[in-house]
């Protein structure tokens, strides 16, 4: 997309020139940067997507469950974001406040324009803390659990977290990370 200018030319003048916008239109790209988050009741949790679209889209967050899907609107509770890349690309941010147990499940986003609609889901699940910040419950099995489960029982300075966190599978690395990252910015 952009302008190109032209030039024609066969050695007689006059030489030829124009100028020529293009502009490419498309259905609507979305990509959620984390399709499994983790977070604990009480928490401020963000998803986040990435949309390319043009011409320009509608686009929209919405809470999916099994009987009916229902588009958010800004309030207390959800806070929607727009972040304008370029002239056709986007970031949409959802911001939940203070989880409560009916805030899990799944959540779309969405982009509509002229030529279609794309969509893309984050599933927010509830992470289940104890007193002393690690989970109540085995979040992995087999051999992983068995490795988590015999780490040091005091809780590790926050510089020196990593050592024992670095011991878990990469997936459940990555969402613990997400969580706290998430966590600490509220």
């Amino acid at each position: 997309m952009g302008a190109y200018y032209c030039i024609a030319s066969n050695g007689v003048p006059p030489t030829v020139s124009r100028r020529y916008h293009v502009q490419v239109h498309f259905i609507p790209q979305v990509k959620v940067t984390n399709q499994l988050v983790g977070a604990p009741l009480g928490s401020h949790v963000e998803l986040q997507c990435y949309i390319e679209a043009s011409p320009k889209a509608m686009n929209s967050w919405y809470r999916e469950d099994a009987l009916v899907s229902d588009k958010l609107l800004e309030n207390p509770k959800f806070r929607i974001m727009e972040t304008i890349v370029n002239e056709y690309s986007l970031w949409m941010n959802l911001t939940i406040k203070s989880l409560a147990p009916g805030d899990f499940g799944t959540y779309v986003c969405a982009s509509v324009n002229a030529l279609g609609k794309m969509e893309s889901q984050v599933s927010l699940h509830k992470l289940q803390l104890s007193m002393n910040g690690y989970a109540d419950e085995p979040m992995v099995s087999g051999a992983a659990w068995q490795r988590a489960r015999n780490m040091p029982a005091t809780r590790p300075a926050a510089s020196h977290a990593h050592q024992y966190l670095k011991h878990l599978p990469p997936q459940l690395y990555a969402l613990l990370l997400t969580t706290l990252r998430y966590i600490h910015t509220f």
